[in-house]
């Protein structure tokens, strides 16, 4: 199954939900049902994401992973994989959460997400598990089968299950679930429609709704008021949408902060109003300014996945991008807000303080970088 849509529409908790009946229902009749379940939003490397795959069915069975971290080869772990799950489970599922941020070391243009689904969808029918097997990939990105390699795709070849974004009903169902935080009678008639309201036109994101919801609550309990009112809704929407983005930058590390604002630096610098940024040109600049600030520079792969971590948190909205005939693809990343604002915010660190008296400079290779990127 390929699970996809935005974030905090339900896909990890639904495809638990339901792996966890599967799992009561194995149970009684004496079938040994394995869920493996990983998150690939840490994990840089495909031999990475198969250690983490052993080292998480040693854990469900209470045995040792039986190969090391490293120092071994990738086959080798796939093989202690396959053996653990022969020995403890008559069928599997593998839950692979945020798969498109596995993209590891390209070889041939093949991200290394490709070459996992190819090899686990077809265990089975390779006889390395020898019963039955399931793999559900989970992803934000609704174009995520388009960077697949062709093997893969006929191997894993999926069911789609789309979760769009709540709307402003189902909002109010979730939050009415979340009643019981607050005392009786804590809660005016209106609050819990205003938070879904607000949260449907915003973004249909499940948890934002929720820490809007408590936001209300903390603000009234703050001020001593017995009562959680309209007023507080909406003032605690206002200091979301104000604090958000300072908060997350201040919390970036300082490569994740160049990668940002060198790709705020080409939406802001571009000559083109509210464009989007391709990454060979954040990259390029981001180049540039690591250079500038005699900084460790990273790979165009981490740069990519730095910045679209951060889309996660609404900052940046991304989308894959073909070049066409033989252009190959590229991801390009859109702004939710001003990428002046975002810049101004980012050189507050005073390790990025250098950069600020090169605005002129940092124009003009932006727009250098910008030209060459469509002339080519």
């Amino acid at each position: 199954m390929l699970l996809y849509g935005p974030a905090g529409t339900g896909k990890s908790l639904i495809i638990g939900a339901v792996t966890q009946q599967i799992i009561e229902l194995c149970q009684s009749k004496g079938e040994r049902f394995g869920v493996v379940d990983i998150n690939c939003q840490p994990i840089n490397t495909l031999d990475q994401a198969v250690y983490e795959l052993v080292q998480t069915v040693a854990q469900d069975v209470g045995t040792e992973a039986g190969v090391p971290e490293t120092g071994v080869s990738t086959k080798r772990k796939y093989r202690r994989l396959y053996e653990l799950i022969n020995e403890h489970y008559d069928s599997v599922i593998f839950i692979l959460d945020e798969i498109d941020l596995l993209v590891g070391r390209r070889e041939n243009d093949e991200p290394a997400y490709s070459k996992l689904l190819y090899q686990l969808s077809r265990a089975s029918n390779t006889n390395e598990i020898e019963g039955r097997v399931s793999v559900a990939a989970l992803t934000n990105d609704p174009k995520f089968m388009e960077d697949i390699d062709g093997r893969a795709e006929s191997s894993f070849n999926p069911r789609d299950v789309y979760f769009p974004d709540y709307d402003a009903t189902q909002l109010r169902e979730i939050l009415e679930n979340r009643r019981d935080a607050f005392r009786q009678d804590a809660l005016k008639d209106d609050v819990i429609p205003l938070v879904a309201a607000f949260a449907a036109q915003s973004h249909g994101d499940a948890r934002k709704a929720i820490d809007l919801f408590r936001g209300a609550g903390d603000l009234a309990d703050e001020r001593g008021n017995e009562v959680v009112t309209e007023d507080h809704v909406r003032e605690s929407q206002e200091e979301i949408d104000k604090d958000r983005s300072l908060k997350l930058v201040e919390g970036l590390t300082t490569q994740k902060k160049i990668s940002l604002y060198a790709t705020a630096a080409v939406a802001h610098h571009s000559n083109r109003t509210g464009s989007s940024v391709p990454s060979p040109v954040g990259f390029k600049v981001y180049q540039w300014v690591t250079d500038e600030l005699d900084a460790d520079q990273m790979t165009r792969e981490t740069y990519v996945k730095y910045v679209k971590e951060l889309s996660t948190y609404g900052l940046i909205s991304t989308a894959r991008k073909s070049r066409g005939r033989g252009g190959g693809m590229h991801m390009e990343f859109t702004f939710t807000g001003d990428p002046e604002a975002m810049m101004t915010r980012i050189v507050d660190d005073t390790r990025l303080e250098g950069i600020v008296q090169q605005e002129e400079l940092l124009s003009s290779v932006v727009n250098a970088q910008l030209k060459e990127f469509h002339d080519e």
